[in-house]
């Protein structure tokens, strides 16, 4: 059925909060909320219960730009939102059904897909434990270089088996990896949904979807390519950030800084940390390349740096020195002018769009046929989600045949490892606070 009939439209002078309150039924009683935990642009999540009493995660599907609450049900804002607010919720099915294919021990398990209140919701596994951000301010002494390196093996193996089922992550993080009261890291949230559902929408685009620090510098520009190597780009943030204290510089500063010819604003950490793996520091510089022909290429090419397989990235990097004022400075890559010149255009429409918009109003156009724009919000999705894995083979060095899947079907996730040994550093955790997915959809 499609969630964009059954929803009427809200009444602006009535009051509305956005939570399902504590006690709410879903799925025929299946579930019952019993607390809020977190929202976002595009979601909210619960903690609740089913039916035999376990701890589960719900999240719903609420982008509030374009729906709020009356009761329990969820209403549109504006009858122009309908379509905007359909793709939304068949897209955040999709990731949701792709997702629930996926088993492996340091992935977060999708349990039910379901509808109800006008929208659609997924139950997840609960994870007690601890995020990565939560672990860096309250225990810091806890991520010993082994154990860094080892939390690196742990979720490049996790990543690598989520690309080799034709999915991106494209919102890792600190606050995205939580360990478990063992001290297994489990990763969270998948970002795929928000990223194809800002690109359907008009609406939906102007919702902030990256993240300063860790998203690469082509998640801010509009019709970009993706691949792995953004998911890496995110997660070498994610290991700067556990090394050096605080998360790179934002990646469209950088590339603004490359572009008028000053000095990238990211210290490179090799050279700077040699408590450190060396190995592990080249391959996090690697992949904070700023284009993502110069990063590492698959997740399985950091774990073979790990393993030493790629001495090359330990050669010496030049030292930085102030250039001299009497040296012409090298011309301009065209591919960092391209880039500019493509944010400079995107910033300037969505000015005078917003002004526009202000200051008179719009002749609207012709409303697209409601099937043919479902067939493109769909293909736009998959276009996403699963990326033709044929761009993804690395021309150097080709997967193992052992670890590819036979096509059209799910690669075999690894038998279930031993315990993360990083708990063993981590006392505190069997009797650490309780945490959810307190995610952002």
């Amino acid at each position: 059925m499609t969630v964009q009939s059954q929803i009427p439209v809200s009444d602006p002078a009535e009051t509305l909060g956005d939570g399902l309150p504590p006690g709410t039924t879903l799925c025929n009683g299946q579930y019952t909320i019993d607390t809020y935990l977190n929202s976002g642009g595009f979601g909210i999540t619960y903690l609740a219960r089913d039916s035999l009493g376990r701890r589960v995660v719900i999240k719903e599907c609420f982008p509030n730009a374009i729906c709020c609450r009356r009761g329990e049900v969820v209403r549109l804002r504006s009858k122009s939102y309908d379509m905007d607010f359909t793709r939304a919720v068949e897209l955040f099915q999709k990731e949701a059904r792709a997702l629930a294919q996926l088993q492996h021990p340091n992935i977060v398990g999708v349990h039910q897909i379901f509808e109800a209140n006008g929208t659609a919701y997924m139950a997840l596994d609960f994870v007690e434990g601890t995020d990565l951000f939560d672990l860096l301010d309250q225990h810091p002494d806890a991520l010993t270089p082994e154990a860094v390196r080892e939390l690196a093996v742990l979720l490049l193996q996790a990543l690598s088996y989520v690309h080799r089922n034709g999915i991106l992550h494209r919102d890792i993080s600190p606050d995205n990896i939580l360990l478990d009261t063992m001290g297994t890291p489990v990763l969270i949230d998948f970002g795929a949904a928000r990223q194809s559902a800002t690109q359907a929408s008009r609406v939906l685009s102007r919702v902030h979807t990256v993240k300063d620090g860790y998203s690469p510098q082509e998640f801010y520009i509009a019709g970009s390519a993706q691949s792995r190597s953004s998911d890496l780009y995110a997660l070498a943030a994610t290991f700067v950030h556990l090394i050096e204290g605080s998360p790179p510089p934002n990646s469209s500063l950088r590339l603004a800084a490359v572009a008028e010819q000053r000095p990238d604003p990211f210290r490179p950490l090799s050279g700077r940390f040699p408590q450190h793996d060396p190995h592990l520091l080249a391959a996090i510089d690697r992949c904070l390349n700023l284009f993502s022909k110069d990063r590492l290429q698959s997740a399985d090419e950091w774990l073979d740096a790990l393993a030493g397989r790629r001495p090359s990235l330990l050669a010496p990097a030049a030292p930085t020195q102030a250039p001299e004022p009497c040296v012409a400075a090298p011309p301009v890559d065209p591919e960092i002018e391209s880039k500019i010149a493509e944010m400079v255009a995107s910033n300037h429409a969505a000015i005078a769009e917003d002004g526009d918009a202000r200051s008179a109003p719009v002749k609207r156009a012709p409303r697209p046929d409601p099937e043919e724009a479902k067939r493109a919000a769909e293909r736009a999705y998959w276009a996403i989600l699963n990326e033709d894995p044929a761009d993804w083979v690395s021309e150097a060095e080709p997967e193992p045949p052992e670890e590819e899947a036979a096509e059209g079907e799910l690669a075999p996730p690894p038998p279930r490892r031993r315990r993360f040994s990083l708990s063993a550093l981590l006392s505190w955790s069997g009797r650490g606070r309780r945490q959810a997915l307190e995610t952002n959809l």
